[in-house]
């Protein structure tokens, strides 16, 4: 979830520093590209090698990798290379649990696995690589970034003012970052699947008003209307369909897996988003105040998806929810 929060407070700040009053004129642009984009660009390359490998991948490779996984896991959590106490007693249980898994999942057999392919030839994980790769895509598909990218053309084709539209373009990202917040607070309170549930209901209503104003331009109630449609529409986006598609790849794939599953979804969202920002221009000039609509579509049906395909995954291990997977799934094997 901090992913997903560190992202929201990126696209505000660039929201903020791109407005005509601030940098985005024809004379500073250029500065904001230079200085918002590059330079960050510049310090993430020159900061890479403070990158730290992950201590449960080192442990998946071989025995080998232990004393290196010991060391990375204790500079995580902080235990003192010359600490043999209680702290680093419990970085040394923690990499038992990592040794065990990966024991159990096959890595310590001399086998190298872990790859894509063997992702798709394991039937066990299908349901998983299912699940993932349908809330990555939807999580596009849901309109959210035409919302972002494109809100300023179709509010302003759709009969509202340039000073509402920047009001409602600040206060999208504002929603966002607060409703992210609340949402980090609430991923192990609520639950996954219900955040999930509710972030997609909120959704499809929120489409429904802002159809409802696009549709009457030029009434008294049209701007606070949209208004109140798009921010909660984006509210109900980060609540759960924000952050919990980037979660459950680590949650629904064993240890060896997780690269290859995070990996797969995220492609199959990046298509997503490539998609739904090549269609939506044709898409609103031939519907115009109903553009959201198909979104809609693809949202109700996904609600019924999540209900009877998506497992709640607070408090329980990998094992725990593949064995659920497997149970509820019509058709059982290992590989073919």
């Amino acid at each position: 979830v901090m992913f997903q929060l560190a992202c929201v407070c990126a696209l505000l700040t660039a929201q903020v520093a791109g407005l005509p009053s601030i940098m985005g004129s024809d004379s500073l642009w250029m500065l904001y590209m230079l200085g918002g984009v590059g330079l960050p660009s510049l310090m993430q390359f020159l900061l890479q090698g403070n990158l730290i490998e992950s201590p449960q991948w080192l442990v998946s490779r071989s025995g080998a990798d232990g004393q290196e996984a010991e060391a990375v896991l204790c500079k995580l959590r902080g235990v003192a290379d010359d600490d043999f106490g209680s702290l680093r007693d419990a970085v040394i249980k923690e990499l038992d649990y990592m040794q065990l898994a990966a024991m159990n999942s096959g890595n310590q057999s001399g086998r190298e696995r872990g790859g894509f392919y063997e992702l798709l030839r394991d039937a066990d994980l299908r349901p998983s690589l299912r699940i993932t790769v349908a809330c990555a895509m939807v999580q596009q598909f849901s309109g959210i970034n035409n919302a972002f990218n494109f809100s300023s053309t179709f509010l302003s084709a759709n009969g509202l003012g340039s000073e509402t539209v920047t009001l409602i373009a600040v206060l999208m990202n504002v929603g966002n970052v607060f409703i992210t917040v609340l949402s980090a607070w609430l991923m192990d309170r609520a639950g996954r699947k219900p955040l999930l549930l509710i972030s997609t209901v909120g959704m499809v209503l929120a489409i429904g008003a802002l159809s409802f104003a696009l549709t009457h331009p030029g009434e008294t109630y049209t701007a606070p209307c949209a208004i109140l449609s798009v921010v909660s529409f984006v509210c109900a986006f980060g609540v759960g369909m924000g952050p919990v598609p980037w979660l459950l790849p680590a949650e629904l794939f064993p240890s060896d897996q997780v690269a290859s599953g995070s990996a797969f979804a995220a492609a199959c969202n990046w298509l997503a988003n490539f998609c739904c920002g090549l269609i939506f221009l044709p898409l609103s000039s031939a519907l115009g105040g109903l553009c959201f609509l198909p979104f809609a579509a693809i949202l109700m049906p996904f609600a019924v998806f999540v209900c009877y395909n998506v497992p709640e995954t607070r408090g329980k291990s990998v094992q725990q929810i593949l064995a659920e997977l497997r149970s509820s799934s019509p058709r059982v094997g290992r590989r073919y």
